[in-house]
């Protein structure tokens, strides 16, 4: 991968972020999308219905954390351990909002497999500020549900390098395309 840079048109139109992707690269974030999207589609199709929902139209989410811990990185409680709780207010966030930072994080990943998608056979990875904000994101998700997978494989045979490389190379992706946003 090349580092992210900022294009402007020749116009001096709205600034566009560009990046050239190995077709390893360009196949690896695909799957890795793919597989984080479907995730969160499976937790989100497993809500139970209620009849409050179907009567407003406002979605309902799970009352509880997924019990996957990768999911559970992407979709955690409203409170920490050492919080002062009340009863079943945690779930009743949850319940409110899980459905909505899900579309969120699923919009996000579509960014990406929609980036990669127009960018086809050649590599190159051209993004809008918001689609920029967007990769940024779910580059981000994309981290954490790979680093719960590496701080679970049992030993140092299963955490393999390629793995760990995969790891790395999405922090350089991040990191440049922050840097390259960040810089005016």
């Amino acid at each position: 991968m090349r580092p992210w840079r900022r294009r402007r048109g020749l116009l001096g139109g709205a600034p566009r972020y560009q990046t050239v992707l190995e077709p390893q690269e360009h196949q690896l974030l695909g799957e890795l999308a793919a597989t984080v999207s479907d995730a969160l589609m499976a937790r989100a199709r497993s809500a139970p219905r209620d009849e409050l929902s179907e009567l407003t139209g406002m979605p309902s989410g799970h009352s509880r954390a997924p019990e996957d811990p990768r999911l559970a990185r992407l979709l955690p409680d409203f409170e920490r351990a050492d919080d002062e709780q009340l009863e079943g207010e945690n779930a009743m966030l949850r319940t409110i909002h899980e459905s909505d930072i899900t579309r969120a994080k699923l919009e996000q990943l579509r960014a990406i497999i929609d980036a990669l998608a127009e960018a086809g056979g050649s590599g190159t990875v051209s993004l809008t500020e918001e689609q920029a904000a967007a990769w940024v994101a779910g580059i981000n998700d994309l981290r954490l549900f790979l680093h719960v997978t590496l701080e679970n494989m049992a030993g140092p045979l299963e955490r393999s390098e390629q793995t760990d490389a995969l790891y790395q190379w999405l922090g350089y992706n991040q990191e440049s395309l922050l840097e390259e946003m960040m810089r005016r």
